[in-house]
């Protein structure tokens, strides 16, 4: 089985380290930060490399049995893609958003990169899916929303590199494409993006607390709204059908440690009224989306299209990402 090596030791670090150590079957796994500290002190590993090559080195390790996987901020993904093709490396997996050109599949076909996309294998995610599919129904609009208070986490820069994360780039990825899984890939239209900054004293974080995104697929009307400001958590999508239906689905929501403060559920609405509801107690996410990609990797499991996944989400998400 193949040997997994994380760059990044912060929080997408921890939760990516917290489901491997549940596979039953897994090579050795290590950590890259070039600071060579631990940003999480869930991970209980006590070395931390301060590159790939010297993970490896200091290791002995095999470079076509090795997975890179990526848990940085998106402004750094591409430079150590670029170093996994100077050692070698082909297997990486890359957090949310890998947004990439046309042609970077072109350039890069020896690669076989997957982007973490771990809502669509969450229960409630598949639920709503198939509710609409078996029932027949037909959305008309779906509205996401994504948010928190990550001030204190923000103003100590996590999930920074380089530049200031816009708010688009932190929840709003996993909204966008739980919608395209749930709508399947449509043509899609920005109709309004609104992006607020946030300040504490003299530090201002452009366009980093509040996003709201409409846009058209075909004729669906699809809202996608993140506020990182409020103290309410909200973690939820709804799809309004036709017939006056509404599909709408909580996701589980945990504290800092992983502990479970709220469990997930999805309610059928018809005329106001909840017709049907299904609690869902365990919704592993992470670990089932993983887990897929680790077989993958080793050959166990055949994959679907993961490049073509990327490429549909980065169309849209560019569409975004490029507007002032």
């Amino acid at each position: 089985m193949k040997d997994v090596i994380i760059v990044g030791t912060g929080k997408a670090g921890f939760l990516h380290y917290f489901s491997y150590k549940k596979f039953k079957n897994i090579g050795k796994l290590f950590f890259v930060d070039i600071s060579e500290k631990m940003k999480n002190e869930n991970i209980d590993v006590q070395k931390v490399y301060p590159t790939i090559n010297d993970a490896i080195i200091n290791n002995n390790l095999d470079i076509s049995n090795i997975i890179v996987d990526i848990c940085t901020p998106k402004s750094v993904f591409l430079d150590i893609i670029n170093q996994c093709k100077e050692l070698g490396i082909k297997d990486i997996i890359v957090e949310k958003p890998f947004i990439v050109k046309e042609e970077f599949f072109k350039e890069n076909e020896e690669l076989n990169i997957v982007m973490v996309h771990n809502y669509v294998y969450s229960k409630i995610t598949i639920g709503i899916k198939e509710i609409i599919e078996k029932e027949n129904l037909t959305p008309k609009m779906v509205y996401t929303n994504f948010s928190k208070n990550r001030l204190s986490e923000s103003f100590k820069g996590r999930g920074m590199y380089k530049s200031v994360t816009r708010n688009i780039e932190l929840d709003i990825p996993h909204q966008v494409y739980i919608t395209q899984y749930i709508l399947g890939n449509r043509p899609t239209k920005l109709l309004a993006l609104d992006e607020k900054s946030i300040k504490q004293g003299d530090v201002v974080l452009e366009k980093h607390g509040y996003g709201k995104i409409i846009t058209k697929k075909d004729d669906i009307l699809v809202i996608h709204e993140s506020d990182l400001t409020t103290n309410t958590t909200v973690r939820e999508v709804t799809v309004v059908c036709d017939n006056d239906i509404i599909v709408q689905g909580e996701y589980f929501i945990y504290d800092k440690d992983l502990n479970k403060l709220k469990s997930g559920t999805i309610k059928i609405y018809k005329n106001s009224d909840v017709i049907k509801e299904i609690n869902i107690d365990v919704d592993d996410n992470m670990y089932e989306c993983l887990l897929e990609f680790y077989n993958y990797f080793n050959g166990i499991s055949v994959g679907v299209d993961y490049k073509e996944q990327i490429k549909e989400f980065s169309k849209e998400m560019s569409i975004y990402m490029d507007k002032c």
